[in-house]
């Protein structure tokens, strides 16, 4: 069972002589609950550790019928990583119980697209930890057969996608006692305190508040794919003399799922175009204009099958970039892109490269460019010497983390009708 990670103290345990100190009782409060249909931020739980100095004195030992004291139980793990599905399926449990919105799959084998929805990360990290175990059939070699009681203390940290920060501490207690011996009875008390102690933060006010969907950012509905949606007008962009350094100044930052992509403005009241992949399935984005400020986004709209999304801003009068519509740059046209590679401090970093091909990949059509282009650029536009729009970096080939110069882009035109997009 995986628990016996969890309490990887008892293979370290020093047993001492001495009495058995009793378990703490922590008080249990009344979870606020989030009322059924109610708008509220998805939450993923990331992990958590205790903190324990060596040699710390954790509890107490007993064996025999009479559970008999037999010594202490010293912390030996120091800080150790105990972050497993107990731990994970106790915190899901807690918060769904109260209709918490929860996202994340424990058991994912890959890349779980839910998670890219968690707008509040929360961890975890034990300081203070009482266990009282007692084996009563010890005597026969029986140490899986355990009861007792647990206490755990939670200091908790909240981390906001959106802010890109740690955004609320607080600390919780939770015990649990039982006086029945089960087959690892003392990891299920550990479990059963840290459900306690969950429960307690689901109890705090300003946890609480924190969760709930606040006007401000109420109100959008989830980003739909394009099948089932109606054309969509939009104001078209009133470029008087399009050029790259208007193209660069369109050309914005979004910060979702704790990575970053590029996107641009295509529009004054607020349309910024990206990736699908960028987005994934966050229902709300942190995007950065390029004078610095950031803003929240609301993912309106996605093709998968074309990976691009469409973003509303919660501002207008924002400087938008021209798009050369119906128009196919000849092989060998020098183009330029504009993104964001690798590290946020990269912002509408501009590289130059020309028109290599045109290609057709599985029924969908490709630029190719030999433009340098690298993780971080998904989204960001390839513009014309004149600063026009003609395709979305979508892809590129690398051998480890170097480019190849094979770097491949959504044609404008292709990326405007798979989102379904009328400019007025």
């Amino acid at each position: 069972m995986n628990m016996r990670v969890v309490v990887a103290f008892l293979v370290g345990i020093a047993l001492l002589a001495g009495c058995a100190a009793p378990v703490r009782k922590a008080e249990v409060r009344q979870a606020r609950e989030i009322p059924r249909g109610a708008d509220a931020k998805p939450i993923q739980f990331k992990k958590v550790v205790v903190k324990l100095r060596r040699g710390e004195e954790i509890g107490s030992s007993h064996v025999g019928i009479a559970c008999l004291p037999q010594g202490k139980v010293e912390w030996k793990g120091g800080k150790v990583n105990i972050t497993d599905e107990e731990f994970t399926e106790a915190f899901r449990e807690e918060l769904e119980k109260y209709n918490y919105p929860v996202v994340g799959d424990p058991n994912a084998l890959f890349d779980d697209p839910s998670s890219w929805k968690a707008e509040l990360l929360v961890a975890g990290q034990i300081n203070k930890l009482d266990i009282s175990v007692c084996y009563p059939m010890a005597g026969f070699g029986n140490f899986k057969d355990s009861k007792g009681g647990a206490f755990v203390r939670v200091n908790w940290q909240v981390y906001g996608q959106l802010e890109r920060k740690v955004i609320y501490e607080t600390t919780t207690e939770g015990s649990f006692q039982s006086d029945s011996a089960t087959s690892f009875g003392i990891e299920k008390s550990l479990t059963n305190a840290f459900a306690a102690a969950v429960q307690n933060l689901l109890a705090d006010e300003k946890f609480h508040q924190l969760v709930k969907r606040s006007t401000a950012t109420s109100g959008s509905p989830e980003a739909s794919a394009v099948d089932n949606m109606p054309p969509l007008e939009i104001k078209a962009p009133s470029v008087m003399s399009p050029s790259l350094d208007v193209a660069r100044k369109a050309t914005v930052t979004i910060f979702a799922g704790g990575g970053h992509g590029s996107g641009f403005i295509v529009s004054a009241d607020g349309y910024v175009l990206t990736n699908e992949h960028v987005v994934r399935e966050a229902r709300f984005v942190t995007v950065r204009l390029s004078n610095g400020r950031e803003t929240l986004g609301d993912v309106v709209r996605v093709s998968s099958r074309r990976d691009v999304a469409l973003i509303r801003l919660r501002e207008q009068n924002l400087p938008a970039v021209g798009m050369a519509l119906n128009l196919q740059p000849p092989i060998g046209a020098d183009v330029y892109a504009i993104g964001t590679p690798r590290r946020e401090s990269l912002d509408t970093t501009v590289t130059r490269g020309i028109i290599s091909a045109y290609r057709d990949e599985r029924g969908l059509k490709f630029l190719q460019s030999d433009v340098q282009i690298h993780p971080g650029n998904s989204g960001g536009p390839l513009v014309t010497t004149d600063g026009r729009v003609v395709g979305i970096a979508v892809q590129g080939l690398m051998v480890g983390s170097a480019s190849q110069n094979l770097n491949f882009f959504v044609p404008i035109d292709d990326a405007i009708g798979a989102l379904n997009l009328k400019f007025r």
